[in-house]
């Protein structure tokens, strides 16, 4: 069974990709988003000085889960930014029972930075400093540039991929 992992910036586009797979694939696709275990904090409410504990804990409990999800029987598809090389490293521990197919989204940072400004829901700035670390060291199965091509366009590109 396989797990594609996505991983980009902030606003890159791996949510919209994913969710595109989701309708694209013959088969249920399990969709597992970092984002939804650090946004379990309300960060309105988290002090300056516990933001980044509160994070790292979030970043700690998606990994933790995914082996639980990978022992599913449906394609699994990770929505990551790895910003630490450690991250990368538990992910793919974590998923090690799975195939896995590792897709690098990329787009300009003048146009991430645009979609930040349009999110509203990202802190600004975010992208930029994720941006030169993400992909630093990492070798993809695929690479994808979101601001040449559509969440549906790059999901039909993986799946196509995987096939071949």
């Amino acid at each position: 069974m396989i797990a594609i992992i996505l991983n980009g910036t902030s606003s890159s586009g791996k949510s919209s990709i994913a969710k595109r797979l989701q309708a694209r694939s013959r088969v249920p696709m399990i969709h597992a988003s970092l984002d939804t275990f650090t946004d379990m904090f309300d960060w309105k409410s988290v002090l300056e000085a516990d933001q980044r504990g509160c994070h790292a804990a979030g970043v700690d409990n998606f990994h933790r889960c995914l082996p639980v999800l990978a022992s599913s029987s449906y394609p699994i598809v990770v929505d990551h930014v790895f910003e630490k090389m450690a991250w990368h490293e538990a992910c793919f521990r974590a998923l090690e029972s799975r195939s896995i197919f590792f897709v690098g989204v990329y787009c300009p940072l003048l146009v991430l930075e645009e979609r930040e400004r349009a999110r509203g829901d990202r802190r600004v700035g975010l992208a930029r400093m994720q941006y030169e670390r993400v992909h630093d060291g990492k070798d993809y199965d695929l690479e994808l540039n979101t601001a040449e091509m559509s969440a549906d366009v790059c999901a039909i590109e993986i799946l196509e991929s995987i096939e071949r």
